[in-house]
């Protein structure tokens, strides 16, 4: 996976390889076998910038994650016009790879205009420098799987902000699953690209922040059950992705990223997250569903009684 910001900046330089047809380069030196969705969204939504007008920035997203991608390989991503309005643009962008479709993004771009304003307040939370390494708070992981998450996001500066609000507990009378004492549904954390970037265009950074906005997230929903940032005993996969782009800030500077999990069922999780910029306020709002199947010794849990009222 990239290892510098410029790495991250490499790999949103599309090819174009034909009329609103971009190629988006697999990322290097990385161990992982599916392509990570982050770099599906990236890809994407840069790939969807490039027939927009100027001055236009991205406002939402929303994405389906249809196949595993291969990770060691090119994605070719199609972009159709849907509407290009007075004050919208709306697009809709089709990765493929080896002749399937793999994923599906359309995106809304607003021109900039004036309007009523509000936002809630950020939390009070510890300041970067008191939080807690990523890497150091994966001290229950063994070697391994802290040497591949120290090498894979190399990029990226993450902290966890260890104190959270109030928790979501599993069902009554489920077990817990993963066999660490259940957590809140809720983490706190603190995250901006390593190195400097040398741009400030729109694109670039709404583009990184949407390609951190995959990381992470889902995790929020397991730990109420008893897993741990990325224990094994359950399979992983993003399904929907949809965020709305409230201002765009430079994702090289501290941003926090504050998540919850309202709800799990049925083998899939529910995750929502604001971003907040120190000095901005909030910047984005991130809604992601996923897979969370549990597997091994796990994968016998039972499934809950369908409501006599459900078709």
């Amino acid at each position: 996976m990239p290892a510098s910001g410029k790495d991250l900046v490499d790999l949103l330089d599309l090819d174009e390889v034909g009329t609103e047809s971009f190629l988006g380069q697999a990322a290097r030196r990385s161990r992982m076998a599916r392509t990570y969705g982050g770099q599906l969204l990236a890809q994407a939504l840069m790939a969807a910038y490039r027939t927009v007008p100027s001055g236009r920035p991205v406002h939402s997203l929303h994405a389906s994650f249809l196949r595993g991608g291969d990770a060691k390989e090119s994605v070719r991503y199609d972009v159709t016009r849907v509407r290009d309005g007075r004050s919208f643009t709306s697009r809709r962008v089709c990765g493929h790879q080896h002749g399937r479709q793999i994923f599906e993004l359309t995106a809304s771009f607003h021109r900039e205009e004036a309007g009523y304003e509000h936002q809630a307040p950020m939390p009070r939370v510890p300041v970067p420098r008191d939080a807690v390494p990523l890497v150091e708070a994966l001290e229950r992981a063994d070697r391994d799987t802290q040497t591949f998450w120290r090498e894979e996001w190399k990029a990226l500066d993450l902290r966890v902000i260890e104190e959270c609000d109030a928790a979501v507990r599993p069902v009554k009378g489920e077990a817990v699953a993963g066999g660490a004492p259940p957590q809140p549904a809720t983490e706190r954390l603190w995250f901006r690209v390593h190195d400097s970037l040398d741009s400030q265009e729109t694109a670039l950074h709404s583009c990184l922040l949407a390609y951190i906005s995959d990381l992470t997230l889902l995790s929020t929903a397991l730990r109420p059950h008893g897993y741990p940032f990325l224990a094994p005993g359950v399979q992983r996969a993003t399904v929907n992705h949809a965020m709305w782009f409230h201002q765009i800030v430079p994702v090289d500077q501290w941003l926090l990223y504050d998540k919850s999990s309202a709800w799990a069922g049925g083998s899939r999780g529910l995750a929502t997250a604001h971003v907040y910029s120190p000095t901005r306020g909030v910047a984005a709002t991130v809604v992601q569903e996923g897979l969370i199947r549990p597997r091994g010794e796990h994968s016998a849990l039972p499934v809950p009684a369908r409501s006599p009222h459900t078709s």
